[in-house]
């Protein structure tokens, strides 16, 4: 299989679970103002959920141009990640209708863990793939620790504080792997600027 297949298969995928989010939100039982603002929890989960599934696109995309080659393990990586990325609809469906439910919100991460895991996982396979142990830029530990690291806190607070506090850290997570790497890469050119005059 060729990688343009995969990231084409990937692609697909992800664009109808972004799709189905948006079917699976409420509609308001009447129409005005009163009605929507009842259903905030279903649009802000809604748009938890459609950019951290975003942003795991585009950090996807940032990094597979690179690739040269991929093997079955990455093909099977892929369908792991998908697998549970396709349990988004699902969980924001329920942490929407139980928003301050521990329960709920515990599920909610949960599934997020799962797919960063075997995205994790997958960027291994395509380093081993590749012939790099850096894992093409996309494994940076520090970027990967830190990620993870923001949704156990996100977890911690949500049991011992306020449940809702744990999608908050979702999306501060998905920021931190988003931009991150950006920035660092800007310090990096910089740096090797200065270094070269």
């Amino acid at each position: 299989m060729s990688k343009e297949r995969l990231t084409a298969f990937t692609d697909a995928i992800l664009a109808i679970i972004m799709t189905i989010l948006v079917l699976e939100l409420e509609k308001p039982e009447t129409a005005d103002w009163a009605s929507f603002w009842a259903l905030r929890s279903h649009f802000f989960s809604y748009t938890i959920s459609f950019f951290w599934l975003g942003a795991m696109w585009v950090n996807m995309h940032n990094h597979w141009h690179r690739i040269k080659k991929i093997d079955n393990k990455v093909i099977w990586w892929s369908i792991i990640m998908l697998f549970f990325a396709s349990f988004f609809p699902y969980v924001t469906d329920f942490v929407s209708d139980h928003f301050t439910s521990l329960f709920a919100q515990m599920l909610y991460s949960a599934v997020v863990i799962c797919v960063s895991l075997s995205n994790m996982a997958l960027a291994r396979a395509v380093a081993r793939a590749n012939g790099s142990t850096s894992a093409l830029d996309y494994g940076n530990r520090k970027i990967v620790a830190g990620d993870l690291s923001i949704k156990a806190i996100g977890i911690v607070l949500a049991i011992f504080v306020y449940p809702p506090i744990n999608m908050f850290a979702v999306i501060l997570a998905g920021c931190e792997v988003t931009f991150l790497p950006h920035i660092v890469n800007r310090k990096n050119k910089k740096r090797s600027e200065i270094d070269a005059v």
